[in-house]
């Protein structure tokens, strides 16, 4: 028996012993931002309520993730729980995060920060868009507070303003701003800011609302009592409310101060907005999130931290109605510049979605970048841009719709009908900013030019048929009977052969069209349009023919068939000439309606658009192959001759 027990020792021993060793030399493969294989970490996001900073937040969160080593999908999953301020909403959702064992969640606001330290004892807490969390009963200062709960704080920087408002407005002596007597961080505020404003001889008034349903009689009486400007203050009352705050002040005629973010899209209304950067505020809370994750530092460790970036946003052409001038020293050091080039107030994500790869949909990206950069928005800096392709595939571009969706994007740009179409089918509240689409009209994104889904503008990518035939003509005088292919399950495809029918019927030629529906089908179509005794072919776009036209090309060229077209790439590829439509000016013009979205137009209140730049491109090496002439006038007058570097 002893001698047994003796061996059980022994083995025991022996498994510890390995154990440990394993273990110390697996330290220096344990780094940040790794997860075990096999394991996934499972994140919660918990907001009191749906505005502009707490999606700007979450934003910086998930980004902040990403840049610690974590992909969505693989080696961690996120849920998103909102109260809508429903405290027995917000307790529900706790009670159902605390159940559900996850590895970390994060809150925003105070009310959430309150109900999560009485629910959640043991899951470690970061929390975002607290503006005092002593105050909210997590610790006693920065560094002594509950173990599980650390976080990032914003803050309202009263000094900063008030001194601004003296120095910009020695007039103004009387402020007034609403609060929420129910809101205890609201409250606090509201202490602080009239103790600095007393300091740099200024007077507040303040006007008492609960709830929203509160709001408009609140500021309705502040702005008709005897204040000289409004300086609102934030808390989570006038972060949802704060339309209406800024409707009472632009009827009212009032000089107009702000510590809240305002929705994208809005026009900026006040003079001078400083703002903490809610996405670096969400990404630094993951930032903190890592280090409890991956370097396995409790948060009782962890101190909590202040805002890393906030910035003064300057409104100039409103201060001027009120005889204010902001100084050069000022200017310099604003982030935002209301009505001049300047970086976004905010992070602005951007999508790109494709549905085929083609050199006119990579010149539209090229034009939209250029563009941004001209205006010195900085990717990855002020903004992010992702790019997606669906390579022609319709299951993958409705993957590409729903991740698209659950991004949530600030503004989506998109080339062709096919992926126009599928966005606007499923995504109704972002913008959504189109290009190279032919007939946007008639392939359902809008009753007309002028009335559309209100959330959906772009572009019109309807090839120029009536000058595609008239210069076919210059080449071909005596053309009678011209073919293309195009593909009757494409809508886009199927308006703009209508169009160059009726091009064709003007100018009393005959068109000859036949049908292909996949790129395998290209060569034997148009060998098939080849014998059929036309003199030329006229191919218009689309997303059969697009990939597969370098098979066209060889086809016509054996049959001996000049073809020309209506892009400038195709040119290059070995087509005769084309009327084309510039893409990267598309994606230019396309760029400039997306800063006017930014700054706050709708896109109901913009109307489709033509390309507004075409121009003739001609290929005379080409033409030779074809045994046919270059006019005099075009070796002229073409705007890009290939091979002659014009």
């Amino acid at each position: 028996m002893r001698h047994e027990l003796k061996k059980l020792l022994q083995a025991i021993f022996i498994i510890l012993a390995v154990g440990s060793i394993l273990l110390i030399s697996d330290l220096s493969n344990r780094k940040k931002g790794t997860v075990a294989p096999g394991s996934k970490l499972s994140i919660a996001i918990v907001h009191w309520i749906d505005m502009p900073a707490t999606e700007r937040v979450q934003e910086g969160i998930l980004d902040g993730l990403e840049g610690n080593g974590l992909v969505e999908g693989e080696n961690f999953s996120v849920s998103v729980y909102k109260a809508s301020s429903d405290i027995s909403n917000l307790n529900s959702i706790l009670k159902q995060v605390e159940a559900q064992d996850y590895s970390l969640v994060f809150v925003s606001c105070t009310p959430a920060l309150q109900a999560a330290i009485n629910i959640i004892k043991e899951t470690p807490i970061v929390f975002t868009s607290v503006a005092d969390p002593m105050l909210a009963g997590a610790g006693e200062d920065a560094t002594r507070h509950i173990d599980n709960v650390t976080g990032c704080s914003v803050v309202c920087d009263f000094q900063t303003m008030c001194g601004l408002i003296t120095q910009t407005a020695p007039r103004i002596k009387i402020l007034g701003s609403v609060f929420c007597p129910g809101e205890i961080i609201s409250v606090k505020f509201k202490d602080e800011f009239t103790q600095v404003a007393s300091e740099h001889g200024l007077e507040v008034k303040f006007f008492p609302a609960n709830n929203p349903s509160e709001l408009p009689d609140a500021v309705l009486s502040m702005t008709s009592s005897n204040i000289d400007a409004v300086c609102q203050m934030g808390d989570n009352l006038m972060s949802s409310g704060i339309s209406t705050l800024i409707k009472g002040v632009v009827n009212a005629k009032l000089p107009y101060f702000e510590f809240n973010a305002r929705p994208l899209g809005t026009k900026m209304e006040s003079l001078i907005q400083l703002d903490v950067d809610y996405y670096q505020n969400g990404y630094d809370a993951a930032n903190l999130a890592s280090q409890i994750l991956f370097d396995k530092i409790s948060p009782a460790d962890i101190p909590f931290q202040v805002p890393s970036s906030v910035f003064i946003e300057l409104n100039p052409e409103k201060a001027k109605e009120f005889g204010i001038v902001f100084s050069d020293d000022l200017t310099q050091k604003a982030k935002y510049i209301e009505g001049e080039k300047s970086q976004f107030h905010r992070k602005i994500r951007m999508a790109m979605v494709h549905y085929v790869s083609s050199p006119d949909c990579e010149d539209v990206t090229t034009g939209i970048l250029q563009r941004l950069k001209e205006l010195g928005h900085i990717r990855g800096d002020d903004f992010i841009f992702d790019e997606y392709n669906a390579n022609a595939n319709v299951i993958t571009l409705n993957n590409i719709v729903k991740t698209v969706e659950n991004k949530h994007y600030d503004l989506i740009f998109t080339t062709v009908l096919s992926s126009a179409q599928a966005l606007a089918s499923k995504i109704t509240d972002i913008p959504i900013l189109f290009t190279v689409v032919a007939d946007p009209v008639g392939n359902g994104l809008g009753k007309s030019y002028a009335d559309h889904q209100p959330n959906v503008t772009g572009i019109d990518g309807m090839s120029y048929t009536d000058k595609g035939v008239e210069l076919l003509k210059k080449y071909l005088p005596g053309a009678k009977r011209i073919g293309v292919l195009y593909c009757p399950g494409e809508m886009a495809s199927v308006s703009c052969l209508k169009e160059l029918e009726k091009s064709c019927k003007k100018y009393g030629i005959d068109l000859c069209s036949v049908t292909v529906n996949s790129v395998t089908e290209v060569s034997d179509a148009t060998t098939l349009l080849c014998s059929e005794k036309i003199d030329a072919v006229c191919q218009l776009p689309d997303n059969i023919t697009i990939p597969s036209f370098s098979s066209i090309v060889k086809v016509t060229r054996e049959a001996k068939v000049p073809l020309f077209c209506f892009i400038s790439s195709q040119v290059e590829m070995g087509a005769v000439a084309a009327i084309a439509g510039d893409y990267v000016q598309q994606g230019i013009e396309i760029a400039d309606i997306g800063i006017e979205v930014i700054n706050g137009k709708s896109p109901k209140d913009i109307p489709f658009r033509r390309i507004k730049q075409i121009k003739t491109v001609i290929n005379p090496e080409a033409a030779k192959v074809y045994g046919i002439d270059t006019p005099e006038e075009l070796l002229k007058s073409a705007g890009q001759i290939i091979g002659q570097g014009k």
